[in-house]
């Protein structure tokens, strides 16, 4: 098969970052065969690693090619358009490679540009004279003529490569992750910071808050509001017919219905609605707060972090899932100028931070803010239903906005709303390119345990199972163009927070 055949159907086949690896993955093999019959060594997926960072290179020949004396890095890339491979050569992406290079410790003296598109001398040497900054490195663009004439010298490679590609993905990805220490992602972890420092100095980084961010701060969590909005509308309904449940006997049930797993929350949260009606809204506000003490080093430390910067805005939006107004108290204490956006109407001034609530509003004080009854309130199932069913909800359009256009950090969010992956979906095959800009703070499960040690489990084993384990899940996240910032204790997240600001 021709390979811009193939690279047709690999894109047409995922439509996801799971493509761009699979090519990338066929690419590497080819040359990785093509540079053995020549006497030279090509190391695919080139690992960086040290105390301080983590990154990796597309390829990696220590003795350079065939044409190209001295230790050679390649960057496959891939494009749907020619003008895209404009923004390769951009300013902040030269930056970005240039940061590898130096973090690496190498004396690179070629870099390869692989570019899956057909490109004439006169495009090659235009990219090519864009990089000049670079002193003492040669730069070479290899397009898609390049990559076939070096495809048609192994066309059994190419075949057998093709047809098992996924097994040949996964392998790939499980020999490699063996490899690793189980400290290695503590580098990764310093160099997403550095990464949203950088999107942060460039007024580029957008904050996705969840549940996980009002925990600390005793909001009742949706098991709770659920739990307890059905005892309320029960016992209201028991009260007509003389039957009263005192405060004790409400708490007994609750606490029962959060070990119950029978009914699903969200049909369950669909009937309470219906069943309390005009009175809804009102108790979920009581219960919503009923135990809130306003803040948590979390939110303290997200506040300070949206403080502007003199002369440039730090942070460029918020999107709350949240129906609570703690990150509105929490600003209000730093005098940071906001505004609360519930409804498609709603704009912030230039001077504003737009605080977007996606799900819906419940501040405590209403009177401050204006048509709250107007606002979106995702709490059951035909709330999900309403969002999914309208792509041009404004709800979407924001969300989805900032994904495209901005570098996003979720945090206090487990990412299983299935409305938000099919937003970061739609927003990863919109991309030109084959880029993970965002950034997820996810808990780290390790497997290794002390009580281990006495018995027949091997903690060697383990541990190799945990780094794997974490390896395939970074790679998943990936489809959604997402990295994960892994931590061990949820009390680290306002640590690395400020360290975003530092």
């Amino acid at each position: 098969m021709e390979l811009n055949k193939i690279i047709e159907s690999l894109l047409e086949e995922n439509k996801t970052n799971k493509s761009y690896e699979m090519l990338e993955t066929l690419i590497m093999k080819v040359l990785q065969q093509h540079f053995h019959e020549k006497g030279k060594e090509l190391i695919p997926s080139y690992i960086i690693k040290n105390d301080f960072y983590y990154g990796e290179f597309d390829g990696f020949a220590p003795d350079g090619t065939e044409n190209l004396e001295g230790s050679t890095i390649f960057e496959v890339k891939f494009y749907r358009s020619k003008s895209s491979t404009i923004k390769l050569f951009a300013e902040k992406n030269l930056e970005k490679i240039n940061n590898r290079i130096i973090k690496s410790g190498l004396e690179v003296r070629n870099i390869v540009f692989i570019i899956t598109l057909e490109l004439n001398e006169e495009e090659k040497e235009k990219l090519k004279e864009q990089f000049n900054k670079q002193e003492n490195i040669n730069i070479e663009v290899w397009d898609l003529n390049d990559l076939t004439k070096i495809f048609e010298l192994y066309p059994q490679t190419v075949n057998e490569t093709y047809e098992n590609i996924s097994k040949l993905l996964i392998n790939t990805k499980i020999s490699t992750s063996i490899k690793e220490s189980t400290s290695d992602w503590k580098s990764k972890q310093r160099t997403s910071i550095e990464q949203l420092k950088k999107a942060y100095t460039d007024d580029d980084l957008v904050l996705f808050l969840g549940a996980g961010v009002s925990i600390d701060a005793k909001i009742a969590s949706w098991d709770n509001l659920v739990n307890d909005l059905l005892v309320n509308l029960i016992g209201s309904k028991l009260s007509e017919h003389n039957v009263n449940l005192s405060e004790a006997e409400k708490a007994f049930i609750v606490e029962k219905l959060k070990n119950s797993n029978g009914n699903s929350p969200l049909l369950m949260a669909r009937y309470i609605r219906k069943g309390l009606e005009d009175v809804f809204s009102k108790i979920l506000v009581e219960i919503l707060y009923k135990n809130c003490i306003d803040t948590s080093d979390l939110l303290d430390g997200i506040a300070q972090l949206c403080l502007p910067v003199r002369n440039r805005v730090g942070i460029r939006g918020v999107v709350n899932y949240n129906f609570d107004d703690l990150l509105e108290y929490n600003l209000k204490e730093y005098k940071i100028k906001f505004r609360s956006i519930y409804r498609e109407a709603d704009l912030p001034l230039s001077h504003e931070l737009g605080i977007y609530h996606v799900h819906g509003f419940l501040p405590r004080n209403s009177d401050e803010y204006n048509s709250l009854s107007k606002s979106l309130l995702v709490f059951s199932e035909e709330g999900y239903h309403d969002l999914m069913l309208d792509p041009y909800n404004w709800s979407n359009l924001v969300q989805l906005n900032y994904l495209r256009e901005n570098t996003c950090l979720f945090i206090g969010l487990s990412m299983t709303d299935p409305n938000l992956r099919r937003l970061l979906d739609i927003a990863v095959r919109k991309q030109e390119e084959n880029l993970y800009k965002h950034f997820v703070f996810m808990k780290r499960e390790s497997y290794v345990r002390e009580e281990y040690d006495q018995t027949n489990i091997n903690n060697t084993s383990i541990e190799k199972f945990d780094v794997v384990n974490q390896k395939l899940q970074e790679d998943y996240y990936k489809e959604l163009g997402l990295n994960i910032v892994w931590y061990d204790s949820y009390k680290e997240i306002p640590n690395l927070i400020k360290q975003i600001k530092e």
